[in-house]
C-alpha cells in the first residue's frame, strides 16, 4: 500500500529538523569515543600518529595500576555521596514548590538565575569560602566554638566538601519535576483528599508514582554527570589531597594532556563508557520490571 503523499513530507520534514541534532551527536559524541577506543590499541603519539600498536596492554597496565584503582575507588565514592546529599533534593523542592501558590511564578525564575554564572566562577567562590585560615565558614563556626576545619585540606572532608555546593545548586532538576508533577491529574489528588489522605499518602501513593519515568530519566543522566564531573574536582583540590579526589575523569586529563599517554587515556574513557553503559542498562532493566 503506496505511503501519502501527505505523510511522506511530513517524514522527510521531521528528518530534516533532526539531520543537524543526529549529525553534531555523531560528530561529537560518537566519533570522539570511537577515536578513543582505536587510540586506546597504540602507543599514541600526536606527531606520528598512531604510534606503535600495543594490543591490549594498555588496558593490562590499568589494571594492575594502583592509580586507577584508586581514582576508580574515588569515582564511585563521589557517585554515592552526591546520591545522598544531591539527587533527591530537586524532587522534595519541586513537590514543596507545587504547593506554593504565592508568587509561584517569581520563584520559578529564581531557581534558574543561577544557572547564569559560570560553574568555574561559583566552584573558585565556594573555594574561598572553605578556606581554612580566612574562609567565610571557619570564621562563622568560631562563633558556636566549631572548627576551624581544613575542609578541602583533609582527605575525609574533602569529597564531602567538593559535593556540598550541588546541595544548593539544583535549579534546573527542580523545574524538571516540578513540570512532572504538574502533569499529575488534578482529580486524582483531589479524590485521595477526599478520601482522607494526608500529605504524605498522597505524595507517596499518587505523586512520586507518576513521576517515576521523569525520576529514571533523570537518575541516568545523573550517573553519566557525576561520573564525568571533572570541574569541581580539578578546581578545588587537583586531585588532592593524597588523590583522595582524583576521579577517573581527571586521571583521563592528566594522562592525555600531563603525561601524553594517550593511549592509556582512550583505554580510561572506554572503560568509563563501560561502566556508565553498564549501570544504565541494570537501571532501565530495573524499571521496567516494577
Amino acid at each position: 500500500m503506496p505511503v501519502p503523499r501527505a505523510r511522506r513530507r511530513s517524514v522527510l520534514l521531521s528528518a530534516l529538523f533532526l539531520a543537524p541534532a543526529v549529525v553534531s551527536f555523531l560528530l561529537f559524541k560518537y566519533y570522539p569515543l570511537f577515536q578513543a577506543v582505536y587510540m586506546s590499541f597504540f602507543d599514541y603519539k600526536v606527531i606520528h600518529p598512531p604510534g606503535r600498536f600495543v594490543g591490549l596492554d594498555n588496558y593490562a597496565y590499568l589494571f594492575h595500576s594502583t592509580e586507577f584503582w584508586n581514582a576508580l575507588w574515588n569515582t564511585f565514592a563521589f557517585f554515592l555521596i552526591y546520591f545522598v546529599l544531591t539527587f533527591w533534593v530537586p524532587i522534595v523542592q519541586a513537590i514543596l514548590l507545587n504547593e506554593v501558590k504565592f508568587a509561584n511564578k517569581s520563584i520559578r525564575v529564581l531557581y534558574l538565575v543561577p544557572t547564569a554564572v559560570p560553574a568555574v566562577a561559583g566552584f573558585l567562590l565556594w573555594k574561598w569560602l572553605y578556606n581554612p585560615d580566612y574562609g567565610l565558614l571557619n570564621y562563622l563556626l568560631e562563633f558556636v566554638h566549631l572548627g576551624p576545619y581544613g575542609w578541602l585540606n583533609d582527605p575525609a572532608m574533602a569529597k564531602w566538601a567538593i559535593v556540598l555546593p550541588a546541595f544548593f545548586g539544583t535549579g534546573m532538576s527542580v523545574l524538571i519535576y516540578y513540570s512532572a508533577i504538574q502533569g499529575v491529574p488534578i482529580e486524582n489528588v483531589e479524590a485521595a483528599k477526599i478520601d482522607g489522605a494526608g500529605p504524605w499518602r498522597r505524595m507517596r501513593s499518587i505523586i512520586l508514582p507518576s513521576m517515576k519515568f521523569v525520576i529514571g530519566i533523570q537518575f541516568i543522566a545523573f550517573i553519566s554527570g557525576v561520573f564525568l564531573t571533572f570541574d569541581p574536582m580539578y578546581i578545588m583540590t587537583g586531585g588532592g589531597p593524597a588523590n583522595s579526589t582524583r576521579t577517573l575523569s581527571m586521571l583521563v586529563f592528566d594522562s592525555s594532556f600531563k603525561e601524553f599517554r594517550f593511549g592509556v587515556a582512550g583505554a580510561i574513557s572506554f572503560v568509563m563508557f563501560v561502566i556508565i553503559a553498564l549501570i544504565t542498562y541494570l537501571q532501565i532493566r530495573l524499571s521496567r520490571t516494577d
